[in-house]
């Protein structure tokens, strides 16, 4: 399906390539093709292939990643998947808000889906480089949803999208949105100035992802990106002419 050729499904680590195969089948399903893995345990395997049900030509074109970061090259829009609660709380959509945002997205730039680790989903850093995260409301009582299904889920709320996109309208604006790597960038450059000019609450690591899901949530777009390095970048020419 044409309209979602730029829905990148993202799988991190996954253990059993019997799920990558579920994946890709439910992907063919839903009329998604772009699959992308980062450090599978095993690929390409032939169990992969069978549970895959004829969906073999998504894995042919797997593409396979060592990083998160390289995964996700290109995306100006990622969501992450998560099953629990965090110590800082992020942006949590139900599955038809979430794809009602990556529909919208997909109209102008890549967009990234993210599911993590079978046994553990995604870590906090990861969670940072997602601008909204989405829980699948399942049964506390078991919680445990397998793999291939929590894909066919999203995917599934994507499909109605694309069907008829219940009034939801694009972003008006020609303007692209930052990409991931350029929002990388962006906060590597940020955390550097704050260790410049000393400032610090004691809680480093909190304040960085405090920031983090600030800029996410605003999901700036790249000129204002570019705007906000600028304003870092006299900070550390004033700093070093300071200190000179």
């Amino acid at each position: 399906m044409k309209e979602l050729n730029y829905i990148r499904v993202v799988l991190i680590e996954p253990t059993h390539p019997g799920n990558i195969g579920a994946t890709a089948r439910a992907m063919a399903n839903m009329g998604a093709s772009n699959l992308a893995l980062v450090n599978p345990r095993i690929f390409p395997s032939p169990i992969a292939n069978a549970r895959a049900a004829g969906a073999d030509e998504i894995l042919s074109n797997t593409r396979v990643f060592s990083s998160l970061d390289e995964a996700l090259t290109g995306c100006r829009l990622v969501i992450g998947t998560t099953a629990r609660d965090r110590s800082i709380q992020w942006p949590v959509l139900e599955p038809r808000e979430a794809m009602q945002q990556a529909f919208v997205a997909s109209r102008k730039s890549p967009v990234a889906i993210c599911f993590g680790r079978e046994s553990r989903g995604m870590t906090n850093e990861e969670l940072e480089r997602c601008q909204s995260l989405v829980r699948i409301p399942v049964e506390e009582s078991f919680s445990s949803l397998n793999l291939g299904s929590a894909v066919m889920v999203l995917l599934y709320e994507l499909r109605r999208q694309v069907l008829g996109t219940d009034g939801i309208q694009p972003d008006q604006s020609d303007e692209p949105k930052a990409s991931s790597e350029a929002m990388r960038l962006f906060y590597e450059h940020l955390f550097s100035v704050l260790d410049l000019i000393e400032f610090s609450d004691g809680r480093s690591t909190k304040l960085h992802r405090r920031l983090t899901r600030l800029f996410n949530r605003a999901s700036p777009y790249e000129q204002e990106v570019n705007m906000l390095r600028g304003i870092l970048t006299a900070i550390e020419r004033k700093s070093n002419h300071r200190d000179g």
